[in-house]
C-alpha cells in the first residue's frame, strides 16, 4: 500500500476549533496530523489503520472525515492528482507509437489503455452521470406506466353464453373430474 501521506510534516500546531450555532465543533485549521489523516483517507486506508498510525481514535478519524475543511483538502488533493493524470496523456501516445513501431508490447499497451480510460479519452461514458430527471419526474413516469399496464390487463366483459363438450360417437368417453 502506498503510504505517501506519512511524508507529510507532523509538526503539531494546535487545531483551531470554533463552536457553530447548532452545537458541536467545526475545525478551522488543519494541523500536519490532520493533513496526514486526509491523505490516508484519500488513499482509501481504513479508519482503524489511520487511527493507529497517527495516534487518534477511529471515532475522531470519522469526525475529521466529515469536517468541511478536511473534505475540501481531500478534494484539492484529488484535483492535483487529476491534473497529473491528464498530463500523462503524451506518455501514453508515445507508448502507443512505440508499440506500433516496434511490435507487440502488451504491458505498455495495457498501461496506456488504463491511462486513456482514466482520463476519459477512450472507453465508456461517465459511469456516474448526473441524473436527468428528478425523483418526482421518475415517479410520475412510473405511475403513468403502471396505469397503462393495468388498463391493458383489465379483464374484458364476460361473453354471455354457455359451453359444452362435444364428443364424437365413435370415441371412448372418459369421466371428467
Amino acid at each position: 500500500m502506498n503510504w505517501r501521506a506519512l511524508e507529510v510534516s507532523t509538526e503539531e500546531a494546535p487545531p483551531t476549533l470554533e463552536e457553530p450555532e447548532l452545537g458541536g465543533f467545526e475545525l478551522k485549521k488543519l494541523s500536519g496530523k490532520h493533513k496526514q489523516v486526509c491523505a490516508l483517507l484519500a488513499q482509501g486506508v481504513d479508519r482503524a489503520t489511520i487511527a493507529s498510525l497517527v495516534d487518534f481514535t477511529p471515532e475522531y478519524i470519522t469526525m475529521l472525515a466529515k469536517e468541511p475543511l478536511c473534505k475540501q483538502y481531500i478534494m484539492d488533493m484529488n484535483e492535483v492528482a487529476g491534473m497529473q493524470l491528464s498530463a500523462m496523456f503524451s506518455k501514453s501516445v508515445e507508448v502507443i507509437s512505440d508499440a506500433m513501431d516496434n511490435g507487440n508490447i502488451t504491458e505498455k499497451l495495457k498501461g496506456a489503455r488504463l491511462q486513456l480510460e482514466a482520463t476519459h479519452r477512450i472507453g465508456a461514458a461517465d459511469p456516474n452521470p448526473a441524473p436527468t430527471q428528478t425523483t418526482d419526474d421518475r415517479l410520475e413516469r412510473l405511475a403513468s406506466r403502471l396505469i397503462d399496464l393495468l388498463a391493458r390487463n383489465t379483464p374484458k366483459e364476460p361473453i354471455e353464453g354457455f359451453s359444452e363438450i362435444v364428443v364424437p360417437d365413435n370415441s371412448l368417453q372418459l369421466p371428467l373430474f
